[in-house]
């Protein structure tokens, strides 16, 4: 008895010195480290709201644009609109026209039946004097554009009563996967880094919480899922939402218009054997949309419908296996197209 009491007494004590290393050593068995957060790119840019001046009169005095630094104090000097007479950018890969469209997106905004925030679009860059007016007004050399994903109108009611609630202020974040690594022992270890937009400031998270997924069909969740939460500072998509406990709450996600990143490789037909029938390619998509393909199949039947895509949204489709059937997505409209167009 005495023999399975000292047994029982030593399995204790080395369990409480075991857990008790493994809480103290958690800083040391990360990957990674909170400094290694703040000095991501992403935390090195300055991100702005924009609207276009609706005002008519002569160049520059109106016409332009405003800017107002996202996350800023109300009332402090970065919270006040700076207008911008010019905007330059020596990226080829930006696609410019989505800010020279803002002024009839704006219109449109007012007559559309889809939910979207005040500000669709974000944009980072560096403001310097006009070089076309002798200094007088602002210019924007910009270095990335960042547009909101819509939500169809069906889900207008639902966001109607999560505003009617009283929530925590909403501010805008990118998340990443955490660099830490914890061991088996704690069930609570954070899953997830949310680095708040033009700050230093970052918290570690369980869980976040968004619609898009639920009340988009076809969308690809693979892709949206790489772009939400990213170690790939190119492609990170930023949130809009609030945070309560552990957990961020998204109402909005802002997708980096250069998407993807670099262009896809051209899809090469495969010719299939001919010597046996019904012989087709099938494809796949990459987490960049890019069509790969995969191998060749039997024809087999397919379903004939073909579905709509919700408004704000592009469709797209690619065949693959195991029949060669075609796989519809639904894309965000101001990315470039990847696969053929379902009409």
């Amino acid at each position: 008895m005495k023999f399975q009491s000292l047994i029982l007494l030593l399995f204790v004590s080395f369990y409480f010195i075991n857990f008790t290393i493994s809480i103290n050593e958690i800083p040391n068995i990360g990957i990674g480290s909170k400094d290694d957060v703040t000095k991501d790119p992403l935390m090195q840019k300055e991100y702005y709201s924009i609207r276009a001046d609706l005002k008519e009169c002569s160049t520059p005095h109106c016409g332009g644009y405003f800017i107002k630094k996202l996350n800023s104090i109300e009332g402090t000097e970065d919270s006040q609109e700076i207008y911008i007479s010019e905007m330059m950018s020596s990226n080829p890969l930006l696609n410019a026209t989505i800010i020279n469209e803002l002024k009839q997106l704006q219109q449109k905004q007012q007559q559309s039946n889809l939910i979207i925030p005040q500000f669709s679009i974000i944009v980072s860059g560096e403001i310097t004097p006009s070089h076309s007016n002798d200094g007088l007004y602002h210019c924007l050399h910009i270095t990335d554009i960042l547009h909101v994903m819509s939500i169809p109108s069906e889900d207008l009611k639902i966001n109607k009563q999560q505003k009617s609630t009283i929530k925590p202020q909403e501010q805008y974040y990118f998340i990443k996967p955490s660099p830490y690594k914890c061991n088996g022992i704690l069930t609570d270890c954070p899953h997830l880094v949310v680095m708040k937009a033009n700050t230093y400031e970052i918290e570690f998270l369980q869980s976040y919480d968004e619609s898009y997924t639920s009340s988009i069909p076809m969308l690809d969740q693979h892709w949206f899922n790489s772009r939400l939460v990213s170690e790939n500072s190119d492609v990170s998509a930023m949130v809009k939402g609030y945070i309560v406990g552990e957990k961020l709450t998204i109402s909005y996600v802002y997708l980096n218009t250069i998407d993807p990143p670099t262009k896809c490789k051209s899809t090469i037909q495969k010719r299939c054997d001919n010597s046996k029938p019904n012989q087709i390619p099938v494809f796949t998509r990459s987490n960049d949309r890019c069509i790969i393909f995969t191998e060749c199949v039997e024809r087999g039947p397919c379903h004939l419908g073909i579905p709509s895509c919700p408004q704000g949204y592009s469709p797209s489709t690619i065949q693959v296996a195991p029949k060669g059937c075609k796989k519809y997505y639904c894309d965000p409209n101001f990315l470039p197209i990847t696969s053929q167009p379902f009409y």
